[in-house]
């Protein structure tokens, strides 16, 4: 029973329910879609070519696939797989963040590893450039000894023990206390559905009390997709997705999955992975993160025994032969998206 394919309801997206008219008008307020689709909206298309971020890629090696696979009782339907708030399978991709707590933890960290590999050592150069000039121009005494005497010992100590305090103090806080303050919020953000094409915005996840509690629950073909682009620290484009639905004011992040990044043909790529994905008259995306739910979806099961596809296909292949399908696809990406 665990490897029954899924069932696909009678109004699972196609591309040709995209096509039919929208009637109805559009219930956004000016501050919704500034927010929502403040950038370049992407046309649909019926993927059937694979296209994929590149990051889907990179992050799911073969070794890292088969050490998923060898952990004790790994399954692709494990027990708890309908009540997570973060999926990636044959029927739902699911998000949920990071909580608060866990995201706080985090930066201290990130602030102590910062400290001690980047500000220690700046702090520690600094400090003998002050102190060879100091005692460079000292009018009296030994030049060593001026140096040692200028040198600031106690800010470089300052600066390296306070790091220290902050990365070993999150560490700590991490092992003592793993479930208060890491993981992630109680219930999901959004959902895409391929068993149903729906798509499901949830109203709260940050409180238990709220969390699950649907919000929107529309068809995949009534949203729009916007490519959004914002500056990053050095004023540099950063790109994401976002969906839009084109009445309702139901909007879906899709930065939180597929991350932001300095290249648009990423997140290009990622929109007409999703559509694929969506699809039902099509197999899923032959990607790593993929392989090992294709049996459980049933037009997937189908095309794969038609074609006589090898079921570890991505999960027996050797790192030699991973690197150049990688840079083979990359170069995919920019001929189809740069032209």
């Amino acid at each position: 029973m665990a490897e029954t394919p899924i069932t696909y309801a009678a109004d699972a997206y196609t591309p040709e329910r995209a096509q039919q008219p929208r009637s109805e008008e559009c219930r956004h307020s000016r501050r919704f879609r500034l927010a929502a689709a403040s950038g370049q909206r992407l046309p649909r298309r019926q993927p059937t070519v694979d296209m994929a971020p590149m990051r889907e890629l990179r992050d799911t090696p073969p070794a890292k696939l088969r050490e998923i696979e060898a952990m004790p009782g790994h399954t692709p339907r494990p027990p708890d797989r309908p009540e997570h708030p973060l999926r990636w399978d044959e029927e739902c991709l699911r998000y949920t963040s990071q909580t608060k707590r866990n995201f706080f933890f985090g930066i201290i960290r990130v602030t102590g590893i910062v400290g001690i590999f980047w500000l220690t050592p700046i702090t520690f150069l600094t400090a003998i450039i002050l102190a060879a000039i100091d005692a460079n121009d000292a009018r009296t005494g030994n030049f060593f000894f001026n140096f040692i005497a200028f040198f600031w010992w106690e800010g470089t100590l300052l600066v390296l023990i306070g790091s220290l305090v902050l990365w070993g103090g999150a560490n700590l806080i991490y092992r003592l206390f793993p479930n208060w303050s890491s993981g992630y919020q109680p219930g999901p953000m959004w959902e895409l559905n391929r068993a149903t094409g729906k798509v499901v915005v949830f109203s709260n996840p940050g409180k238990k009390s709220t969390a699950w509690q649907v919000a929107h629950e529309l068809p995949f073909e009534e949203f729009d997709c916007y490519l959004q682009s914002t500056p990053s620290h050095q004023g540099l484009p950063q790109f994401n997705l976002s969906l839009m639905h084109y009445r309702e004011e139901a909007h879906v992040a899709l930065v939180g999955m597929f991350g932001a990044t300095s290249s648009h043909v990423e997140q290009r790529a990622a929109w007409d992975m999703i559509q694929r994905y969506m699809d039902t008259s099509q197999p899923l995306p032959d990607t790593p993160m993929w392989e090992e739910f294709r049996h459980l979806d049933p037009t997937t099961l189908e095309h794969d025994q038609r074609t006589g596809r090898n079921p570890r296909y991505w999960r027996d292949m050797d790192d030699d032969a991973f690197a150049q399908r990688v840079n083979e696809q990359q170069d995919k990406l920019n001929a189809f998206y740069r032209g």
